[in-house]
């Protein structure tokens, strides 16, 4: 027998025990975070509860026991499937965003028995060219023995024509609506690329900024960007930030950091409304505001508890930030050295990218440092061990178990030493296996390098090595557009060098 569907052309994708999964968009209802699921009177494998939805119990099915896969960790969220007015629950690990195919990209899969003709066949993703198997919504709702109910809203609007997706303006998309502490905002659902929920942030050198950090997503360390501060809106609190959704760029992969995802919801023209750009803090990111009148009955229930309106990030101008690019391109060239395992070349695989990312930091103007020479970013406080005043060397930081010599590189370069405030930074070097630490009186931002000029040395310091390091007139042109500038570039892995061969020169 032929599972297949004619004439669909849109999907909405999720993964499920590392299957990547998809149904026919008019299929797809929409995603519900798991939660407490009410036991039902069921003996069919699989059927692991009930959720509450709209004042009637969806039942929810774990597909991994349905067919006999390993279930490993619990899935994150339920995705509600409706066809012929009834819905069922599907378990699934995370989303992984909305796509589209031609018609003819579906290659049916032929199966005889009643559990098999759920898959309907195999579609090649437009976004990410991977493959993913096609449920049919038909073959789930007839399971055997397995429970549906009545849809509870059986007059929803729905996708009447998939195909229309193809030729839709930039408000006529599908919108993943999302919170952030206080914050109600929404996504273009199609440049999003999977959903992750229950990152761990771990500390990395790209923590500096909107970056928090890094997460683990299948080996790969992806920097973790919070997204209300990105956007302008202020810093999140990281105990709330318990779920992420990833962008593929071109340079590589991000996670953006929110509190939840609340919904999947498709908007009309005219839905989303235009602000003033004097009105939002990074006016370019925002398509404009989305007002819970516009949204799905079942969903402004729960969104006016939260707000009257979602500011909407257009996702295309989001992924073409150069902030993103750049972390991703970072974090990309450490697991390339990873994977051909020399982890020690990460630096120099970043550094040999032909735009490398650069640190920028106050220092009487704005200056840069290459990010591959940054193994640590480590804020200067009043438990760092403090020598002379005024000195070049400021003090001594304790740091898992290593002791780490910091300079001031105000002062090394002639300037007046920084206050001590948190903006006040130390970025940390590894010179032969020795940590060296410089303090810097502020972080800026991360940025590619375009072109990296060298200029002569300076005929004083020719045979003066660390004088050389110092006063080395190298530039790096950074930013895009009107943000673009000239900044002098410092190599702080060689003036770690110049500065151990002079203290042994000394003793």
């Amino acid at each position: 027998m032929t599972s297949a569907i004619s004439g669909v052309q849109a999907y909405g994708g999720f993964a499920l025990g590392g299957m990547q999964l998809a149904l026919p968009l008019a299929a797809l209802r929409e995603v519900r975070s798991v939660e407490a699921l009410t036991p039902l009177p069921c003996r069919v494998p699989g059927v692991i509860g009930g959720l509450s939805l709209c004042d009637v119990v969806l039942p929810v099915l774990d597909l991994r026991i349905l067919i006999g896969r390993p279930c490993g960790q619990a899935g994150a969220v339920i995705v509600v499937v409706a066809h012929q007015g009834v819905v069922l629950g599907l378990l699934a690990d995370s989303v992984t965003g909305v796509f589209s195919s031609d018609a003819k990209g579906l290659n049916p899969a032929h199966v005889d028995d009643a559990v098999g003709r759920m898959l309907a066949g195999s579609v090649r993703r437009s976004d990410d060219g991977q493959l993913a198997a096609v449920l049919s919504a038909a073959a789930l709702i007839t399971l055997p023995g397995v429970p549906v109910v009545d849809d509870p809203e059986p007059g929803r609007q729905q996708l009447a024509d998939p195909a229309a997706l193809l030729a839709t303006t930039d408000a006529d998309l599908p919108v993943m609506l999302l919170r952030c502490g206080q914050l109600t905002l929404a996504v273009d659902a199609m440049a999003v690329h999977t959903t992750v929920s229950g990152p761990s942030i771990e500390r990395s050198a790209l923590a500096i900024g909107d970056c928090l950090g890094v997460i683990d997503y299948g080996g790969a360390k992806l920097p973790a960007i919070d997204l209300a501060s990105l956007c302008g809106l202020g810093r999140s609190v990281s105990e709330q930030l318990k779920q992420a959704f990833l962008l593929q760029l071109d340079a590589g992969m991000v996670a953006l950091m929110i509190g939840e995802v609340i919904d999947v919801v498709r908007t009309r023209p005219g839905d989303v409304i235009a602000v003033p750009a004097f009105a939002l803090p990074r006016a370019d990111l925002f398509a404009g505001t989305l007002p819970t009148a516009a949204l799905p009955p079942q969903t402004v229930a729960r969104a006016r508890e939260l707000g009257a309106q979602y500011l909407v990030i257009d996702g295309q101008s989001l992924k073409r930030l150069p902030e993103l690019q750049a972390l991703a391109a970072v974090s990309r060239s450490a697991d390339s050295a990873v994977a051909a395992g020399d982890p020690a070349s990460a630096a120099q695989q970043a550094q040999a990218a032909a735009a490398r990312p650069m640190i920028t930091f106050e220092l009487g103007g704005e200056a840069a440092t290459p990010l591959a020479q940054v193994v640590e970013i480590l804020p200067y406080s009043s438990a760092t061990a403090v020598l002379a005043h005024g000195q070049s060397l400021l003090g001594i930081v304790t740091h898992r178990g290593r002791a780490i010599p910091v300079m001031c590189l105000s002062g090394l370069v002639g300037l007046p030493a920084p206050r001590v405030t948190a903006a006040l930074s130390v970025l940390v070097v590894d010179s032969g296996g020795e940590l060296m630490g410089f303090a810097v009186p502020q972080l800026r931002t991360i940025e590619l390098a375009d072109w990296e000029p060298e200029l002569p040395t300076d005929p004083a310091h020719r045979h003066d090595a660390l004088g050389q390091s110092l006063h080395a007139r190298t530039l790096a042109l950074v930013g895009e557009g009107d943000a673009k500038r000239m900044l002098r570039v410092f190599d702080l892995q060689r003036l770690a060098v110049a500065l151990q061969r002079q203290a042994s020169a000394v003793h």
